[in-house]
């Protein structure tokens, strides 16, 4: 369940919340700022989730940025999101499955590429692999104010889709 924004933020409460599409749908599509944007950014996110639970079933997709927000100041780009698979989900793929789902996250570049023509900034994390964990629940927990800058002193919360 996504828990409601406190007084005054537009992010919500620090921690990791469990979430179907259909409440992200509701909570950050329906009921957010620049909809007419956000309802592309969603779509391709549905299409894209589709597609890599199809190849994972067992994937867990931690979801974040700004399309996880009710920021006032701009519409959200993409939405970012890190799948949590166990290596054994991976390893036990076939090549042709596992270069399907390569297919599926951001590449660094130059020049960078991203899913869905830019629409999903996508990346993948082995459970089990502590400090990789560690860092995408920091890197999630993070704020940007404006200006894209951190804002110091404060976390916010990030929402889990169970495949």
């Amino acid at each position: 369940m996504i828990p409601p924004f406190e007084d005054g933020t537009w992010y919500l409460p620090q921690g990791l919340h469990t979430a179907t599409l259909e409440e992200i749908d509701e909570r950050f599509v329906a009921a957010a700022p620049f909809i007419d944007r956000r309802r592309v950014v969603f779509d391709a996110f549905q299409l894209w989730h589709g597609i890599v639970s199809g190849i994972v079933p067992g994937a867990r997709f931690w979801v974040d940025g700004g399309f996880i927000t009710h920021k006032p100041w701009a519409a959200p780009s993409d939405v970012d999101v890190t799948v949590m698979l166990r290596p054994d989900e991976l390893n036990n793929l076939p090549d042709d499955e596992q270069q399907h789902l390569d297919q599926m996250f951001t590449k660094p570049g130059p020049p960078r590429q991203q899913p869905m023509s830019g629409l999903v900034d996508a990346f993948l994390c082995l459970r089990g692999d502590v400090d990789r964990t560690l860092y995408w629940r920091e890197h999630w927990s993070t704020v940007l104010g404006e200006n894209r800058t951190k804002l110091n002193g404060t976390q916010k919360g990030f929402v889990e889709v169970r495949s």
